[in-house]
C-alpha cells in the first residue's frame, strides 16, 4: 500500500481499521518515507491530548498522513484545529524537548481516541533505528 500521494477511500478504512500497534508500525514506516508528519495546530499551539484522568500526562498527537489527521479532526471534535504538516527532521528536535517536558506522543490515534502512547525518547530511538536499517539497505 503506497504511503504516497491521494489514498482511497478503501485504504484509508482499511488502515484505520488495524490495532493501534499496527498503525504504530504503518506510521513508523510512512514517516521514513515521507519525511513528513501531520498535527492538529490551532494558531496557539499544537494539539496535545491527555493521556490519563489526572491530566497530569499530555500526549503530543501525531499521524502519518494528512486523511488520517483530517478525519480525525472531523470526528473527534477538534474543528478549530487546522492540519498541519511538520517536517520529520525537525520533529525529531522537538522529541529531546517533549521528554524534558515529559510530553509523550500519541502515534496515529482513531477517531474514538485508539492509539498507541509512547515516550519521547522511545519514538526516537525506533525512527533513529529505521533510519540506519534504511542506509543499511541502499
Amino acid at each position: 500500500m503506497a504511503a504516497t500521494g491521494e489514498m482511497t477511500s478503501k485504504q484509508i478504512d482499511e488502515i484505520l481499521a488495524k490495532k493501534p500497534l499496527k498503525r504504530y508500525a504503518y506510521t513508523i514506516r510512512t514517516l521514513l518515507e515521507e519525511e513528513e508528519l501531520w498535527g492538529l495546530f490551532d494558531g496557539e499551539g499544537w494539539l496535545l491530548m491527555d493521556v490519563d484522568a489526572d491530566a497530569e500526562t499530555s500526549a503530543f498527537v501525531l499521524f502519518p498522513h494528512e486523511a488520517f489527521a483530517e478525519i480525525f479532526r472531523n470526528q473527534a471534535g477538534y474543528e478549530d484545529y487546522a492540519v498541519t504538516s511538520l517536517d520529520l527532521h525537525e520533529f525529531m528536535e522537538w522529541l529531546e524537548d517533549f521528554e524534558q517536558e515529559n510530553i509523550l506522543v500519541a502515534v496515529f490515534p482513531t477517531p474514538d481516541l485508539e492509539a498507541t502512547v509512547v515516550s519521547a525518547a522511545k519514538l526516537k530511538a525506533e525512527l533513529l533505528e529505521a533510519f540506519e536499517k534504511e542506509e543499511d539497505n541502499e
